[in-house]
């Protein structure tokens, strides 16, 4: 009987002392806003093509075969210039019953001259949206500007050129 009552107080403070590490876990995560310390100009919009195929299904009783085939969706796609980079970006939202998903940005979408604010965060560029949330765009492509390379990889291309 005592050993039952040390197990049951021993497992009484497990449970509280987790329920109260994850309560203030929980209670930090929420408490850090997100920021978006980086900012750019919309420079170009597109469309990435993204193939997809229809279901196919059979007859129960072994007869024909139905559906089948591809189709092209595409996602919106955006250029953002940065002071030192140019982000290339699929929003990656395809629609189901249209071939265009819908633009990334919330209501009004993005725009080209948009000033946009973001943060990068591995292979992922995550703005934020006129309700509060965020919306996640893929990034396709990361590269320098070219006008702010560095001075010796400028003159070394110049002096190879003469």
């Amino acid at each position: 009987m005592r050993r039952n009552v040390r197990y049951r107080t021993g497992m009484s403070c497990a449970v509280a002392l987790s329920t109260v590490m994850l309560f203030s876990a929980t209670l930090h995560a929420k408490g850090e806003p997100k920021t978006y310390p980086e900012s750019g100009k919309v420079i170009a919009a597109g469309l990435n093509e993204h193939t997809k195929s229809h279901p196919t299904w059979g007859d129960p009783n072994g007869g024909a075969v139905h559906g089948g085939g591809s189709y092209s969706a595409y996602s919106h796609t955006y250029k953002v210039e940065t002071e030192t980079k140019i982000y290339e970006l699929d929003c990656g939202k395809t629609a189901m019953f249209h071939s265009t998903g819908k633009a990334c940005g919330g209501d009004k979408g993005l725009q080209i001259g948009d000033v946009i604010h973001f943060r990068t965060e591995k292979e992922s560029f995550y703005i934020p949206l006129p309700d509060g949330s965020e919306q996640k765009l893929r990034i396709l492509q990361e590269e320098l500007r070219r006008d702010t390379q560095s001075p010796s990889t400028t003159d070394a291309k110049q002096e190879a050129k003469q």
